[in-house]
Protein backbone atom coordinates (compact mmCIF):
# COMPACT_ATOMS: atom_id res chain seq x y z
CA UNK A 1 0.00 0.00 0.00
CA UNK A 2 1.42 3.28 -0.93
CA UNK A 3 -0.08 5.37 1.41
CA UNK A 4 -1.06 5.27 5.36
CA UNK A 5 -4.98 5.63 4.26
CA UNK A 6 -7.35 4.25 1.60
CA UNK A 7 -6.61 6.34 -1.77
CA UNK A 8 -10.45 7.22 -0.92
CA UNK A 9 -9.95 9.16 2.05
CA UNK A 10 -8.23 12.61 0.63
CA UNK A 11 -8.16 15.84 2.64
CA UNK A 12 -11.03 18.04 1.26
CA UNK A 13 -10.92 21.73 2.59
CA UNK A 14 -13.53 21.61 4.77
CA UNK A 15 -11.60 19.12 7.28
CA UNK A 16 -8.47 21.48 7.66
CA UNK A 17 -10.02 23.94 9.64
CA UNK A 18 -10.61 20.86 12.33
CA UNK A 19 -7.64 19.46 11.89
CA UNK A 20 -6.38 22.52 12.68
CA UNK A 21 -8.03 23.62 16.05
CA UNK A 22 -7.36 20.10 17.16
CA UNK A 23 -3.78 20.45 17.03
CA UNK A 24 -4.28 24.00 18.99
CA UNK A 25 -6.73 21.74 21.49
CA UNK A 26 -3.79 19.47 22.33
CA UNK A 27 -1.75 22.08 22.73
CA UNK A 28 -4.18 24.02 24.87
CA UNK A 29 -4.41 20.76 27.10
CA UNK A 30 -0.55 20.29 27.46
CA UNK A 31 -0.30 24.02 28.94
CA UNK A 32 -2.58 23.61 31.95
CA UNK A 33 -0.07 21.16 33.21
CA UNK A 34 3.27 21.85 35.18
CA UNK A 35 6.09 23.47 33.64
CA UNK A 36 9.74 23.07 33.76
CA UNK A 37 11.30 23.83 37.21
CA UNK A 38 7.91 24.77 38.70
CA UNK A 39 8.10 25.53 42.52
CA UNK A 40 11.86 24.54 42.61
CA UNK A 41 13.89 27.08 43.94
CA UNK A 42 16.28 28.39 43.69
CA UNK A 43 17.16 28.22 39.98
CA UNK A 44 13.28 27.27 39.14
CA UNK A 45 13.79 25.44 35.31
CA UNK A 46 13.54 26.99 31.44
CA UNK A 47 10.29 28.88 32.26
CA UNK A 48 11.87 31.06 34.55
CA UNK A 49 14.94 30.89 32.00
CA UNK A 50 12.72 32.43 29.13
CA UNK A 51 11.17 34.89 31.97
CA UNK A 52 14.61 36.20 33.08
CA UNK A 53 15.60 36.42 29.79
CA UNK A 54 12.52 38.87 29.41
CA UNK A 55 14.14 40.56 32.66
CA UNK A 56 17.06 41.24 31.16
CA UNK A 57 16.51 42.93 27.91
CA UNK A 58 14.16 45.08 28.86
CA UNK A 59 16.51 47.04 31.85
CA UNK A 60 19.66 46.41 31.00
CA UNK A 61 21.63 47.68 27.85
CA UNK A 62 22.02 45.38 24.79
CA UNK A 63 26.03 45.59 25.68
CA UNK A 64 24.99 43.48 28.91
CA UNK A 65 22.84 41.10 27.94
CA UNK A 66 25.80 38.29 27.11
CA UNK A 67 28.26 39.70 29.98
CA UNK A 68 28.95 39.06 33.45
CA UNK A 69 27.70 41.85 35.19
CA UNK A 70 26.32 43.21 39.10
CA UNK A 71 22.71 43.08 37.47
CA UNK A 72 23.57 40.14 35.08
CA UNK A 73 24.17 36.87 36.59
CA UNK A 74 25.18 34.40 34.14
CA UNK A 75 25.00 31.37 36.57
CA UNK A 76 21.00 32.50 36.82
CA UNK A 77 20.24 31.13 33.50
CA UNK A 78 22.54 34.02 31.50
CA UNK A 79 21.57 33.76 27.60
CA UNK A 80 22.92 31.20 25.87
CA UNK A 81 20.99 31.78 22.53
CA UNK A 82 22.03 34.02 19.27
CA UNK A 83 21.00 37.38 18.96
CA UNK A 84 17.48 37.28 17.52
CA UNK A 85 16.26 35.00 20.64
CA UNK A 86 17.41 38.14 22.75
CA UNK A 87 15.72 40.46 20.46
CA UNK A 88 12.68 38.01 20.46
CA UNK A 89 12.98 38.00 24.79
CA UNK A 90 13.27 41.70 24.20
CA UNK A 91 9.67 42.16 22.59
CA UNK A 92 7.55 40.31 25.04
CA UNK A 93 9.57 41.48 28.23
CA UNK A 94 8.14 44.54 26.98
CA UNK A 95 4.48 43.12 26.66
CA UNK A 96 4.51 41.63 29.40
CA UNK A 97 5.64 44.93 31.30
CA UNK A 98 2.58 46.69 29.46
CA UNK A 99 0.92 43.67 31.21
CA UNK A 100 1.81 44.13 34.61
CA UNK A 101 5.20 45.82 35.94
CA UNK A 102 6.03 43.52 38.16
CA UNK A 103 6.53 40.60 35.92
CA UNK A 104 10.04 41.96 34.42
CA UNK A 105 11.42 43.80 37.67
CA UNK A 106 14.83 43.38 37.60
CA UNK A 107 15.64 40.67 40.64
CA UNK A 108 12.53 40.84 41.75
CA UNK A 109 10.81 39.23 39.41
CA UNK A 110 12.37 35.80 40.08
CA UNK A 111 10.89 32.97 39.92
CA UNK A 112 7.49 34.50 39.16
CA UNK A 113 4.59 31.84 38.76
CA UNK A 114 1.93 33.60 39.13
CA UNK A 115 -1.65 32.13 37.56
CA UNK A 116 -1.79 35.43 34.92
CA UNK A 117 1.66 35.37 34.05
CA UNK A 118 1.24 31.58 33.67
CA UNK A 119 -1.29 32.68 30.77
CA UNK A 120 0.55 35.25 29.59
CA UNK A 121 3.70 33.14 28.56
CA UNK A 122 1.87 30.10 27.58
CA UNK A 123 -0.12 32.29 25.27
CA UNK A 124 3.46 33.57 23.80
CA UNK A 125 4.01 30.07 23.12
CA UNK A 126 0.78 28.91 21.45
CA UNK A 127 1.08 32.19 18.81
CA UNK A 128 4.31 31.26 18.11
CA UNK A 129 3.08 27.91 16.52
CA UNK A 130 1.52 29.18 13.76
CA UNK A 131 5.10 30.05 12.26
CA UNK A 132 5.64 26.07 13.13
CA UNK A 133 2.57 24.35 12.20
CA UNK A 134 1.51 27.09 9.06
CA UNK A 135 4.48 25.49 6.93
CA UNK A 136 3.86 22.15 8.02
CA UNK A 137 0.75 21.71 6.51
CA UNK A 138 1.48 23.84 3.55
CA UNK A 139 4.15 21.58 3.01
CA UNK A 140 1.94 18.20 3.61
CA UNK A 141 -1.48 19.65 2.18
CA UNK A 142 -0.66 18.58 -1.10
CA UNK A 143 0.12 14.98 -0.70
CA UNK A 144 -3.94 15.06 -0.71
CA UNK A 145 -3.49 12.35 2.89
CA UNK A 146 -5.78 12.79 5.23
CA UNK A 147 -3.70 10.30 7.75
CA UNK A 148 -0.69 12.68 7.46
CA UNK A 149 -2.51 15.55 8.37
CA UNK A 150 -4.14 14.55 11.44
CA UNK A 151 -1.02 11.85 12.82
CA UNK A 152 0.69 15.89 12.56
CA UNK A 153 -2.22 17.32 14.32
CA UNK A 154 -1.56 15.00 17.44
CA UNK A 155 2.24 14.48 17.24
CA UNK A 156 3.05 14.58 21.06
CA UNK A 157 7.12 15.37 21.24
CA UNK A 158 7.22 19.28 20.20
CA UNK A 159 4.32 20.51 22.27
CA UNK A 160 5.27 18.12 25.31
CA UNK A 161 8.71 20.60 25.30
CA UNK A 162 7.12 23.71 24.13
CA UNK A 163 3.90 23.65 25.59
CA UNK A 164 4.60 21.73 28.68
CA UNK A 165 8.46 21.72 29.86
CA UNK A 166 8.34 24.87 28.19
CA UNK A 167 10.58 26.72 25.07
CA UNK A 168 10.10 28.35 22.33
CA UNK A 169 11.37 25.46 19.70
CA UNK A 170 8.47 26.40 17.27
CA UNK A 171 9.74 29.52 16.25
CA UNK A 172 13.31 28.66 15.30
CA UNK A 173 11.72 24.74 13.76
CA UNK A 174 9.02 26.84 12.21
CA UNK A 175 11.53 29.49 10.69
CA UNK A 176 13.42 26.56 9.31
CA UNK A 177 10.24 24.87 8.02
CA UNK A 178 9.30 28.21 6.06
CA UNK A 179 12.52 27.99 4.65
CA UNK A 180 11.71 24.54 2.70
CA UNK A 181 8.53 25.92 2.28
CA UNK A 182 10.14 29.03 0.21
CA UNK A 183 12.45 26.51 -1.99
CA UNK A 184 9.64 24.22 -3.00
CA UNK A 185 7.98 27.89 -4.37
CA UNK A 186 11.14 28.80 -5.96
CA UNK A 187 11.96 31.61 -3.45
CA UNK A 188 15.70 30.83 -2.67
CA UNK A 189 16.81 34.05 -1.44
CA UNK A 190 13.79 34.35 1.01
CA UNK A 191 14.36 30.73 2.13
CA UNK A 192 18.22 31.85 2.60
CA UNK A 193 16.94 34.77 4.66
CA UNK A 194 14.86 32.70 6.36
CA UNK A 195 17.22 29.50 7.46
CA UNK A 196 19.31 32.40 8.58
CA UNK A 197 16.68 34.20 10.99
CA UNK A 198 16.74 30.46 12.11
CA UNK A 199 20.01 30.01 13.08
CA UNK A 200 19.81 33.90 14.55
CA UNK A 201 17.36 32.09 16.98
CA UNK A 202 18.87 28.63 17.72
CA UNK A 203 22.21 27.47 16.78
CA UNK A 204 20.97 24.30 17.06
CA UNK A 205 19.71 25.08 13.57
CA UNK A 206 23.08 24.66 12.65
CA UNK A 207 22.36 21.26 12.33
CA UNK A 208 20.52 21.53 9.07
CA UNK A 209 23.02 24.26 7.73
CA UNK A 210 24.69 21.75 5.20
CA UNK A 211 21.70 19.99 3.38
CA UNK A 212 20.26 24.18 2.53
CA UNK A 213 23.95 24.87 1.52
CA UNK A 214 24.40 21.65 -0.87
CA UNK A 215 20.86 21.85 -1.82
CA UNK A 216 21.17 25.43 -3.07
CA UNK A 217 24.67 25.42 -4.71
CA UNK A 218 24.44 21.71 -6.45
CA UNK A 219 22.23 22.97 -9.53
CA UNK A 220 23.85 26.37 -9.62
CA UNK A 221 27.65 26.29 -9.07
CA UNK A 222 28.68 25.23 -12.81
CA UNK A 223 26.89 28.04 -14.68
CA UNK A 224 27.78 31.49 -14.92
CA UNK A 225 23.87 31.91 -14.56
CA UNK A 226 24.19 29.89 -11.27
CA UNK A 227 27.26 31.32 -10.03
CA UNK A 228 25.02 35.07 -10.09
CA UNK A 229 22.81 33.67 -8.28
CA UNK A 230 25.22 31.82 -5.35
CA UNK A 231 26.20 35.68 -5.18
CA UNK A 232 23.07 37.06 -4.91
CA UNK A 233 21.77 34.52 -2.29
CA UNK A 234 25.63 34.92 -0.30
CA UNK A 235 24.33 38.59 0.08
CA UNK A 236 21.09 38.22 1.10
CA UNK A 237 22.63 35.84 3.76
CA UNK A 238 25.42 38.34 5.46
CA UNK A 239 22.93 41.03 5.05
CA UNK A 240 20.57 38.86 7.51
CA UNK A 241 23.47 38.48 9.46
CA UNK A 242 24.19 41.43 9.47
CA UNK A 243 20.69 42.50 10.17
CA UNK A 244 20.26 41.01 13.61
CA UNK A 245 23.96 41.22 14.63
CA UNK A 246 24.33 44.88 14.37
CA UNK A 247 23.42 45.70 17.92
CA UNK A 248 25.87 42.60 19.44
CA UNK A 249 29.00 44.29 17.56
CA UNK A 250 30.46 45.44 21.30
CA UNK A 251 30.40 42.11 22.33
CA UNK A 252 30.21 39.51 19.60
CA UNK A 253 32.17 37.72 21.59
CA UNK A 254 30.66 37.18 24.61
CA UNK A 255 27.58 36.17 22.40
CA UNK A 256 29.74 33.13 20.63
CA UNK A 257 31.53 32.36 23.52
CA UNK A 258 27.41 31.62 25.59
CA UNK A 259 26.54 30.46 22.33
CA UNK A 260 28.80 27.81 22.59
CA UNK A 261 30.05 26.14 25.72
CA UNK A 262 32.36 23.80 25.63
CA UNK A 263 32.74 23.87 29.26
CA UNK A 264 29.97 22.21 29.93
CA UNK A 265 31.09 18.86 28.92
CA UNK A 266 30.41 15.91 26.28
CA UNK A 267 26.78 15.75 27.02
CA UNK A 268 24.73 16.06 29.33
CA UNK A 269 22.06 14.04 31.79
CA UNK A 270 21.40 10.66 29.85
CA UNK A 271 20.79 11.47 26.59
CA UNK A 272 19.91 9.08 23.70
CA UNK A 273 23.26 9.79 21.33
CA UNK A 274 26.50 7.66 20.83
CA UNK A 275 28.25 9.10 23.37
CA UNK A 276 26.34 8.60 26.66
CA UNK A 277 25.79 4.87 25.01
CA UNK A 278 29.61 4.35 24.69
CA UNK A 279 30.09 5.62 28.60
CA UNK A 280 28.64 3.04 29.88
CA UNK A 281 31.30 0.92 28.58
CA UNK A 282 34.44 3.54 27.52
CA UNK A 283 34.67 6.47 30.58
CA UNK A 284 35.68 8.63 27.38
CA UNK A 285 34.98 11.69 29.50
CA UNK A 286 37.93 10.43 31.74
CA UNK A 287 40.51 9.29 29.22
CA UNK A 288 40.23 12.67 27.56
CA UNK A 289 41.22 16.01 27.55
CA UNK A 290 38.05 18.52 27.11
CA UNK A 291 39.89 19.57 23.31
CA UNK A 292 40.29 16.22 22.41
CA UNK A 293 36.56 14.83 23.01
CA UNK A 294 35.88 18.23 20.78
CA UNK A 295 37.75 17.25 17.97
CA UNK A 296 37.11 13.58 18.34
CA UNK A 297 33.06 14.78 18.34
CA UNK A 298 33.69 17.17 15.40
CA UNK A 299 35.24 14.51 13.27
CA UNK A 300 32.74 11.77 13.93
CA UNK A 301 30.26 14.21 13.05
CA UNK A 302 31.87 15.64 9.67
CA UNK A 303 32.13 11.62 8.90
CA UNK A 304 28.18 10.84 9.79
CA UNK A 305 26.79 13.83 7.69
CA UNK A 306 29.21 14.36 4.68
CA UNK A 307 27.90 11.37 2.88
CA UNK A 308 24.43 12.20 2.36
CA UNK A 309 25.66 16.02 1.99
CA UNK A 310 27.87 14.59 -1.16
CA UNK A 311 24.67 12.47 -2.52
CA UNK A 312 22.62 15.80 -2.03
CA UNK A 313 25.35 17.99 -3.69
CA UNK A 314 25.24 15.40 -7.07
CA UNK A 315 21.28 15.21 -7.01
CA UNK A 316 19.69 18.32 -5.73
CA UNK A 317 16.33 17.08 -5.45
CA UNK A 318 13.33 17.96 -3.13
CA UNK A 319 12.73 14.92 -1.86
CA UNK A 320 16.50 14.30 -1.43
CA UNK A 321 16.68 17.58 -0.13
CA UNK A 322 14.37 16.33 2.99
CA UNK A 323 16.02 13.27 3.40
CA UNK A 324 19.31 15.26 4.06
CA UNK A 325 18.48 17.53 6.24
CA UNK A 326 16.98 14.48 8.40
CA UNK A 327 20.23 12.90 8.38
CA UNK A 328 21.85 15.74 8.77
CA UNK A 329 20.53 16.85 11.96
CA UNK A 330 20.47 13.03 13.17
CA UNK A 331 23.66 12.62 12.76
CA UNK A 332 24.75 15.91 14.65
CA UNK A 333 22.62 14.63 17.36
CA UNK A 334 24.28 11.23 18.03
CA UNK A 335 28.06 12.62 17.39
CA UNK A 336 27.85 16.06 17.95
CA UNK A 337 29.42 17.89 21.75
CA UNK A 338 27.19 18.85 24.16
CA UNK A 339 23.56 17.58 23.42
CA UNK A 340 21.03 17.60 25.13
CA UNK A 341 17.85 15.08 25.20
CA UNK A 342 15.33 18.27 23.50
CA UNK A 343 17.33 18.50 20.89
CA UNK A 344 16.20 15.57 19.06
CA UNK A 345 13.51 17.90 17.97
CA UNK A 346 15.57 19.34 15.27
CA UNK A 347 16.16 16.31 12.88
CA UNK A 348 12.24 15.53 14.23
CA UNK A 349 11.32 18.67 12.68
CA UNK A 350 11.92 17.11 9.00
CA UNK A 351 11.10 13.44 9.81
CA UNK A 352 7.08 15.12 10.05
CA UNK A 353 8.37 16.18 6.36
CA UNK A 354 8.27 12.24 5.48
CA UNK A 355 4.80 11.35 6.42
CA UNK A 356 2.64 10.67 4.10
CA UNK A 357 3.17 12.71 0.80
CA UNK A 358 6.31 14.49 2.26
CA UNK A 359 8.52 13.99 -0.92
CA UNK A 360 5.30 14.96 -3.02
CA UNK A 361 4.60 18.31 -1.11
CA UNK A 362 8.05 19.55 -0.44
CA UNK A 363 8.52 19.22 -4.63
CA UNK A 364 5.07 20.38 -5.26
CA UNK A 365 4.67 18.71 -8.69
CA UNK A 366 7.40 17.10 -10.77
CA UNK A 367 7.76 20.55 -13.08
CA UNK A 368 8.44 23.05 -10.43
CA UNK A 369 10.64 20.64 -8.77
CA UNK A 370 12.78 19.84 -11.42
CA UNK A 371 12.87 23.86 -11.73
CA UNK A 372 13.83 24.49 -7.95
CA UNK A 373 16.26 22.01 -8.29
CA UNK A 374 17.64 22.63 -11.50
CA UNK A 375 17.06 19.07 -12.75
CA UNK A 376 14.99 18.58 -15.54
CA UNK A 377 11.06 18.14 -14.56
CA UNK A 378 10.04 14.40 -15.34
CA UNK A 379 13.39 13.51 -13.66
CA UNK A 380 12.63 15.01 -10.58
CA UNK A 381 9.03 14.93 -10.46
CA UNK A 382 9.81 11.03 -10.26
CA UNK A 383 12.47 11.00 -7.59
CA UNK A 384 10.32 13.56 -5.29
CA UNK A 385 7.65 10.72 -4.89
CA UNK A 386 5.18 12.81 -6.97
CA UNK A 387 1.90 10.38 -7.80
CA UNK A 388 1.62 7.04 -5.85
CA UNK A 389 3.75 4.99 -7.56
CA UNK A 390 6.72 7.21 -7.91
CA UNK A 391 6.11 7.80 -4.12
CA UNK A 392 7.47 4.33 -4.25
CA UNK A 393 10.27 4.70 -6.32
CA UNK A 394 11.57 7.70 -4.22
CA UNK A 395 11.80 5.99 -0.83
CA UNK A 396 13.25 3.20 -2.42
CA UNK A 397 11.49 0.77 0.00
CA UNK A 398 7.82 1.87 -1.32
CA UNK A 399 5.80 5.21 0.45
CA UNK A 400 4.49 3.07 2.96
CA UNK A 401 7.57 1.61 4.62
CA UNK A 402 8.78 5.49 4.88
CA UNK A 403 5.48 6.58 6.37
CA UNK A 404 5.94 4.04 9.09
CA UNK A 405 9.29 4.66 9.71
CA UNK A 406 8.56 8.73 10.40
CA UNK A 407 5.87 7.54 12.96
CA UNK A 408 7.77 5.34 14.63
CA UNK A 409 10.29 8.44 15.13
CA UNK A 410 8.15 10.49 16.69
CA UNK A 411 7.40 7.48 19.35
CA UNK A 412 10.86 6.88 20.00
CA UNK A 413 12.14 10.81 20.06
CA UNK A 414 9.09 10.86 22.70
CA UNK A 415 10.15 7.74 24.71
CA UNK A 416 13.82 9.32 24.60
CA UNK A 417 12.42 12.77 26.48
CA UNK A 418 10.42 10.44 29.17
CA UNK A 419 13.02 10.89 32.16
CA UNK A 420 13.18 15.40 31.52
CA UNK A 421 9.37 15.14 30.89
CA UNK A 422 8.87 13.28 34.35
CA UNK A 423 11.33 15.50 36.04
CA UNK A 424 8.78 18.28 34.83
CA UNK A 425 5.63 16.36 36.41
CA UNK A 426 4.79 15.97 32.57
CA UNK A 427 3.81 12.14 32.54
CA UNK A 428 0.28 11.99 32.34
CA UNK A 429 0.17 14.72 29.31
CA UNK A 430 2.96 12.20 28.15
CA UNK A 431 0.79 9.08 28.32
CA UNK A 432 -1.87 10.66 27.28
CA UNK A 433 -0.18 12.34 24.47
CA UNK A 434 1.63 9.15 23.21
CA UNK A 435 -1.35 6.97 23.65
CA UNK A 436 -3.27 8.61 21.59
CA UNK A 437 -0.59 8.97 18.60
CA UNK A 438 0.29 4.84 18.87
CA UNK A 439 -3.04 4.56 18.78
CA UNK A 440 -3.77 6.37 15.18
CA UNK A 441 -0.58 5.42 13.99
CA UNK A 442 -1.75 1.76 14.43
CA UNK A 443 -4.96 2.49 13.06
CA UNK A 444 -3.85 4.51 9.93
CA UNK A 445 -0.94 2.18 9.28
CA UNK A 446 -2.17 -1.31 9.64
CA UNK A 447 -2.64 -1.60 6.00
CA UNK A 448 1.15 -1.78 5.65
CA UNK A 449 3.47 -4.48 5.15
CA UNK A 450 2.91 -6.72 8.41
CA UNK A 451 6.69 -7.31 9.38
CA UNK A 452 7.18 -3.40 9.35
CA UNK A 453 4.33 -3.34 11.63
CA UNK A 454 5.04 -6.02 13.67
CA UNK A 455 8.32 -4.68 14.37
CA UNK A 456 6.75 -0.84 15.35
CA UNK A 457 4.75 -2.68 17.95
CA UNK A 458 7.04 -4.85 19.29
CA UNK A 459 9.32 -1.70 19.75
CA UNK A 460 6.15 0.28 21.52
CA UNK A 461 6.53 -3.32 23.80
CA UNK A 462 9.68 -2.54 24.50
CA UNK A 463 8.92 0.78 25.86
CA UNK A 464 5.98 -0.49 27.78
CA UNK A 465 8.38 -3.02 29.26
CA UNK A 466 10.70 0.15 30.27
CA UNK A 467 8.17 1.83 31.49
CA UNK A 468 6.90 -1.01 33.83
CA UNK A 469 10.56 -1.81 35.36
CA UNK A 470 10.73 1.87 36.54
CA UNK A 471 7.67 1.40 38.29
CA UNK A 472 7.79 -1.58 40.08
CA UNK A 473 11.77 -2.51 40.21
CA UNK A 474 13.90 0.10 42.38
CA UNK A 475 17.30 0.98 40.90
CA UNK A 476 20.23 -0.43 43.11
CA UNK A 477 21.70 2.41 45.24
CA UNK A 478 25.02 1.91 43.14
CA UNK A 479 22.83 2.62 39.63
CA UNK A 480 20.24 5.20 40.82
CA UNK A 481 20.42 6.59 37.24
CA UNK A 482 19.71 2.80 35.84
CA UNK A 483 16.39 3.21 34.26
CA UNK A 484 17.07 6.71 33.09
CA UNK A 485 19.90 5.02 31.26
CA UNK A 486 18.28 2.07 30.14
CA UNK A 487 15.77 4.80 28.26
CA UNK A 488 18.80 6.62 26.64
CA UNK A 489 20.58 2.91 25.22
CA UNK A 490 17.18 2.09 24.00
CA UNK A 491 16.02 4.90 22.33
CA UNK A 492 19.98 5.56 20.95
CA UNK A 493 19.65 1.89 19.24
CA UNK A 494 16.46 3.09 17.36
CA UNK A 495 17.86 6.05 16.79
CA UNK A 496 21.29 4.61 14.75
CA UNK A 497 19.21 2.27 13.30
CA UNK A 498 16.94 5.00 11.65
CA UNK A 499 20.32 7.19 10.70
CA UNK A 500 21.38 3.95 9.06
CA UNK A 501 17.68 3.62 7.27
CA UNK A 502 17.02 6.95 6.04
CA UNK A 503 21.02 7.22 4.53
CA UNK A 504 19.44 4.14 2.94
CA UNK A 505 16.47 5.77 1.76
CA UNK A 506 18.50 8.85 0.38
CA UNK A 507 20.95 6.31 -1.89
CA UNK A 508 18.03 5.22 -3.87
Amino acid sequence: CDSVLPVTMKVQQEYIIPIVLLALYIRICISFAPHSGQGKRPLFGDYEAQRHWQELTVNLPVEHWYTNTTQNDLQYWGLDYPPLTALHSKLLGHIARSINTNWTDLFESRGEESYEHKVFMRATVLFSEILHLGPLFALLYPSNNLGALVLLAVTPAQPLIDHGHFQYNCISIGLTLCAVLALAKHRVCVGSALFTLALNYKQMSLYHALPFFFYILGPRYNSISGIKEIIKIGATVVLTFAVCWIPFISTAGDVVVRMFPFNRGLFEDKVANFWCSLSVLVKVRDMFERVTLVRMALFLTVLSVLPSQILLFRNATPAKFILALTNSALGFFLFSFHVHEKTILIPLATVLLLYPGGGKSSGNGGKSSGKSSGNGGKSSGKSSGNGGKSSGKSSGNGGGDVNLAAVWFQVIATFSMWPLLVKDGLPVMYLSGLGLYTTLVYVLCKHQDVRGVLMFVLSVVGCLVLHGLEVMVEPPARYPFLHQLLCALYSAAHFGGFFCYFNYLQIQ
